[in-house]
């Protein structure tokens, strides 16, 4: 009976930085150069940066241009081993990363002479230009590494890490990262079998929401280690007894202790029979391993730490194993056991035995770890009948080849265990071959499926991005004082959130300073904003809004200063010898509001119809035309003269008499280019002359009259010197009427037009008139559709119209 599919549900994604996105750079579908990308919520994390064993040069590395070296926060390296840290120096100095790195204290330790020895091999095996990295490079890069304890968490920029025991070797750890609430487990190389001298890797016992593992075996699971150790010393003592030399290639440090362990252990139980057996091991970082892994053997099991306790005698130093730094001492024929790095047979000491010994069939060759595909050690586990010589050609194998693997890494069984363990709804599988990963994810999904464990298997190709969302909920802690009350249902918490790298505190602001070293400061905010006219009318406005308010006046020899203070919190200073008004108040919400109120309320004060109706009075003398004329001291209003200004008197005051002609000519005659080519000042400043076709025009500097033969000329400067005068009165003086052009008389405007002839007319004018009647208010209105070389700035243009027939009051202010 078959079952109907559930259809997924699709959540949409509100936010990009509510993914998590996994991107590997290396060890994805292979085995080699691991590189893992985590990315969420803005903050990138690198999970080791290594090498492949099966290349050579930048084609060894990781994709590293795939992610911005630049934009990662920090880099965490699981353990020493050439695949998952021997690019660390080349990304901290040859690239643009200026995060932290973090490894735990054995692994910083072992690595530094673990990257020697690969700089030393690289070098004398290859040209310089496939040397990555100098030994320089590696000692600034060691420089900046920063050591983590096993089960200490660590937190950088909002990215929380904890390193777990993993096993593998020695120092190796699992990290646990989380970043807003989300949790990822990276494995790295793990093993769950405790052996001679390191731990089984934990559990850490949280709940996880993606778990990044290893697949380096796929569905093979391995055989009992007991049995592999019994398997391995048959073999052992089978070239032994055929007087043979017995190659095991292995890396300088790490599983190669646990294979000397055993030996020392064989050899020191079957002392006679063995006896005269060498055994070598051939590093150049021996006895450093040694000196290395005696200051560390704390970090190693109960074992090895009570063997030490017991004896005083550092376990790796042994009695029957010779360490060497070269061949020298290793007979050409056995009997003898070698033991030699690199593993992968690629170049070194390993590579040279193996092409000596190979011809010969009472020699034995045991591959003791992982072989990575495209490397020597793959090729010769197929036992192929001749293997390709170093310096070129082949070389005939006789020799026996056995594959009995202690590489810790985790099987089927161990890693299915784990991950059900784990119980993490995602499954991120990386450092596998593609078969054996393509393997691994339908045993767990078949093995899963239809249970209620719910898990997603992912197996992304190097720089394929696995997309997770995420939507982190958001919970905050209140501490302090709010939590002394125990809150009830439909209780409300009020108090200040405090957000830092995701998480949240709700705290009382009494409590601030001591819950979160966040101290409350008071903003004294100021606002100076320009005011011509007078304290009285300022009064006005703001009493409109805000009802009775409180005065204070101060005088001094500047003037006299009016301070109005609005509803508790804000002060509004006017000053008579300032042409500004002064708004200061203590800056939080409630005041921010009034405050802004009063800057709307003061910044309309002047172009407000009711200051108009307000300033507004008769007066008993009349006003001639040129009484609407405006001096000024500049273009510039002189707002303090205004400001001191009664509300409603009434004189000759507001004409502003002319001081510096100088000046008012000199702006005058910037604006009057704007409209005409031709002006020039007179030689004493008292006037500007502009002349257009031959017609000139003289306007006075201290009166703005203009005085001109010409009708026509006058006509098209009128209205220019009507915004002039506008643009230079205060407000009270805006209700002044304007002086209207002198109209032009017919006759003389014909006899004009013949002068003219290469101006252009104004749009208003049409040809067909005879009496070619000049409206200069329709001018004035339609300006900037009709003529763009009189009225080129609409922004002076005004609509203000004054009625002929009638002669307004006068508005002063």
């Amino acid at each position: 009976m078959t079952t109907k599919r559930r259809a997924e549900v699709s959540v949409p994604i509100e936010d990009e930085n509510d993914q998590l996105i996994i991107t590997p750079l290396g060890a994805g579908r292979e085995v080699g150069r691991s590189c893992i990308v985590l990315e969420y919520k803005g903050k990138k994390v690198m999970l080791d940066c290594g090498l492949h064993a099966g290349r050579s040069g930048p084609n060894s590395l990781p994709y590293f241009d795939d992610v911005g070296p630049e934009t990662i926060d920090v880099l965490l390296v699981t353990h020493f081993h050439i695949d998952h840290a021997a690019a660390v120096p080349y990304y901290l100095e040859h690239t643009s990363f200026k995060g932290r790195t973090f490894m735990t204290r054995p692994t910083k330790g072992v690595f530094r002479w673990l990257a020697t020895d690969y700089i030393r091999v690289t070098n004398t095996s290859n040209s310089d230009a496939s040397a990555l990295y100098s030994e320089a490079d590696l000692i600034n890069a060691h420089a900046k590494i920063e050591e983590i304890d096993v089960h200490q968490q660590v937190e950088v920029n909002g990215i929380k890490f904890t390193a777990y025991n993993a096993g593998h070797v020695l120092g190796a750890a699992m990290f646990l990262i989380e970043i807003a609430g989300v949790k990822v487990l990276y494995t790295g190389d793990y093993s769950r079998e405790e052996d001679r001298h390191l731990v089984q890797a934990e559990n850490p016992g949280v709940y996880i929401h993606v778990l990044i593992t290893e697949s380096t075996y796929g569905v093979q699971s391995h055989h009992p280690r007991v049995e592999r150790e019994r398997e391995f010393m048959t073999c052992v003592r089978e070239v032994v007894r055929r007087r043979g030399c017995c190659l095991m290639p292995v890396t300088a440090l790490g599983r190669t202790q646990e294979l000397l362990l055993i030996l020392e252990e064989h050899w020191s139980r079957y002392a006679q029979e063995l006896e005269g057996v060498p055994v070598f091991f051939i590093s150049a970082l021996g006895k450093t391993g040694t000196r290395l892994y005696q200051a560390y053997i704390m970090h190693m099991n109960q074992r090895i730490q009570r063997q030490f306790n017991r004896t005083g005698r550092n376990p790796f130093d042994f009695k029957y194993i010779k360490t060497r730094t070269n061949i020298s001492e290793v007979p050409d024929s056995g009997p003898c056991v070698v033991l030699a790095s690199p593993g992968m047979l690629q170049n070194g000491v390993s590579r040279q035995l193996l092409e000596r010994w190979a011809p010969r069939p009472e020699n034995g060759l045991i591959i003791t770890g992982y072989s990575v595909e495209g490397t020597l050690a793959r090729t010769i586990v197929n036992s192929p009948e001749v293997i390709p010589a170093f310096s070129g050609g082949t070389i005939p194998r006789r020799m026996t080849v056995k594959n009995i693997s202690f590489s810790a890494h985790v099987d089927y069984a161990q890693n299915s265990a784990f991950i059900d363990e784990i119980r993490a709804p995602h499954v991120i599988l990386v450092h596998g071959e593609e078969n054996a990963m393509k393997q691994l994810r339908a045993k767990i999904t078949d093995t899963y499926r239809g249970s209620d464990y719910e898990v997603t298997v992912h197996t992304p190709q190097n720089t394929q991005k696995v997309r997770l969302h995420f939507h982190g909920e958001k919970m905050a802690r209140v501490m302090g004082s709010l939590a002394s009350k125990v809150p009830r249902e439909g209780d409300y918490a009020s108090g200040i959130l405090v957000e830092r790298d995701f998480s949240y505190t709700l705290v009382d602001v009494a409590d601030l300073h001591e819950f979160t070293n966040i101290a409350p400061v008071v903003i004294e905010q100021q606002l100076c904003i320009p005011y011509a006219s007078s304290y009285t009318l300022l009064r006005y406005h703001l009493e409109q809004m805000f009802g009775e308010l409180a005065l204070t006046t101060e005088r001094s020899d500047s003037g006299l200063a009016h301070v109005l203070r609005i509803y508790d919190v804000v002060d509004v200073c006017h000053s008579s010898w300032k042409s500004y008004v002064e708004i200061e108040w203590e800056g939080n919400a409630m005041n921010d509001m009034v405050a802004d109120s009063v800057v709307a309320i003061v910044l309309n004060i002047e172009s407000s119809p009711a200051s108009v109706k307000l300033t507004q009075s008769s007066c008993s003398h009349e006003h001639s035309a040129k009484s609407g004329i405006v001096e000024a001291d500049d273009i510039s209003l002189d707002a303090s003269e205004v400001a001191s200004q009664e509300l409603n008197s009434c004189d000759d005051s507001h004409q502003i008499r002319v001081s510096d002609c100088e000046k008012v000519i000199a702006k005058l005659a910037l604006f009057m280019q704007q409209q005409f080519s031709e002006v020039a000042i007179a030689d004493d400043h008292s006037s500007l002359v502009v002349t257009l076709n031959g017609l000139v025009a003289t306007i006075d500097a201290r009166t703005l009259d203009i005085a001109t033969e010409s009708h026509m000329l006058r006509a098209r400067i009128s209205p220019i010197i009507a915004r002039v005068r506008r643009t230079m009165r205060p407000l009270g003086h805006h209700s002044l009427p304007l002086p209207e052009p002198v109209p032009a008389s017919p006759l003389l405007e014909k006899l004009e037009e013949l002068q003219l002839e290469s101006t252009p007319k104004p749009s208003n004018v049409d040809d067909d008139d005879k009496d070619m009647h000049i409206d200069v208010d329709s001018d004035v209105d339609d300006d900037d559709e009709d003529d763009d070389e009189v009225y080129e700035d609409d922004e002076v243009h005004s609509d203000t119209k004054s009625d002929p027939g009638s002669e307004p009051d006068t508005k002063v202010l």
